[in-house]
């Protein structure tokens, strides 16, 4: 069974100490919901445990990467980087067609590229302009959505600077 690139992601993200399902699905962009099947998709193949902490304010699920876990991550990252190489590699070239081939067949597997950081942003956008190509067009939809909602939320941000006194403007 071929891992999907967001069973990498979470996989990726409890391997880095996030713990829950809360956090993973926040820094993943996705839904409790779609971050609760995969968790439970990864528990059955071995790849990650469930253990209960108790502690002063009742029990807390923790979620920790197993030694299987580890191993596949390290072979996904590989095999990405190996992905990225190839992308470079036609992008130097200069043969658009191939490279949009290339960029449409691992269009999925680009959010969990960048979320690796095995892509390095600066020269993926410039690989884009070269190829006179948009970054929008080669993000999935439901991942660019978030990044979207992520930016317009940080622009409402209205916070409170407090009393700023006889400072004039």
């Amino acid at each position: 069974m071929d891992p999907e690139p967001k069973d990498v992601m979470v996989l990726q993200a409890i391997s880095r100490g996030e713990s829950n399902e809360q956090k993973i699905a926040k820094s993943i962009k996705l839904t409790a919901f779609e971050v609760a099947s995969i968790i439970e998709r990864l528990i059955m193949r071995g790849l990650i445990e469930r253990t209960e902490k108790k502690g002063l304010l009742g029990t807390k699920t923790i979620l920790k990467i197993t030694g299987k876990g580890v191993q596949e991550l390290q072979t996904r990252k590989y095999e990405l980087e190996e992905r990225w190489q190839k992308l470079v590699l036609i992008a130097k070239q200069g043969d658009k067609k191939q490279f949009e081939q290339t960029v449409e067949m691992n269009r999925s597997w680009l959010p969990a590229m960048m979320f690796m950081g095995i892509i390095d942003m600066m020269l993926w956008m410039s690989m884009l302009s070269m190829m006179g190509m948009a970054m929008q067009s080669n993000i999935p939809e439901n991942y660019a959505d978030a990044e979207q909602a992520d930016m317009q939320n940080a622009d409402q941000d209205t916070g409170d600077f407090g009393d700023l006194g006889d400072i004039g403007f």
